[in-house]
């Protein structure tokens, strides 16, 4: 593995377990048992590693949050793939959503890209939602809707900081996607809500 790609393992590591605030550029080349100056030929300082790791984290979820599927697209497995997906990257990425007040508040570059990411995400879980209404699947006023959206929304940025809190260290992205699913499941009718409980009983409870 070249120097780059260990740096920017090392450094995901590192923010992961122990929070970006408590890393510092030489944690991370005591780690790597390289010297401060061989990291900073490479990124030259903790703000350019932070913003690199952001974009991988983009790039990874953009097709997700993007992702405008029709009514008539999606199927039951759909759902619980997406929803999978994009919590297998949220808690790869974790640091980004441990404290992220905290963290767009310190990083401008964080703050602009994931106020576009939350919108973006608020979109596709709408359009997810939406269709399923158009299907005759979800009974839900606007206004029923709006409530249900900020709840997945919540449930998306925070999850791993209820897990920090709770005590798991290990996030499950498993327990996440039942957590999301369940909340939909008032909304649905008899014969979608039976193939929603399907999906959310397959995953091994913890």
């Amino acid at each position: 593995m070249k120097t780059r790609d260990r740096i920017l393992a090392c450094t995901l590591e590192l923010f992961n377990d122990q929070g970006e605030p408590n890393v510092s550029t030489l944690d991370i080349a005591n780690e790597l048992d390289i010297s401060p100056g061989n990291l900073y030929y490479h990124f030259r300082g903790k703000e350019v590693l932070v913003d690199v790791l952001l974009g991988d984290f983009l790039e990874q979820t953009r097709d997700l949050v993007t992702a405008r599927p029709g009514a008539d697209d999606l199927s039951p497995e759909d759902y619980w793939l997406y929803m999978h997906l994009l919590f297998e990257a949220i808690i790869r990425y974790r640091f980004l959503f441990l404290d992220l007040p905290n963290l767009m508040g310190r990083y401008a570059q964080v703050r602009r890209a994931m106020h576009h990411w939350v919108e973006a995400l608020r979109i596709s879980l709408n359009d997810l939602l939406l269709a399923l209404r158009d299907q005759h699947h979800l009974r839900a006023a606007d206004d029923e809707l709006d409530r249900l959206l900020d709840a997945l929304c919540q449930t998306f940025l925070f999850w791993t900081d209820y897990q920090r809190v709770r005590g798991l260290d290990e996030a499950d992205p498993a327990t996440a996607v039942r957590q999301v699913l369940g909340l939909m499941l008032p909304y649905l009718d008899g014969e979608t809500r039976a193939w929603m409980t399907d999906l959310i009983e397959r995953y091994p409870r913890r």
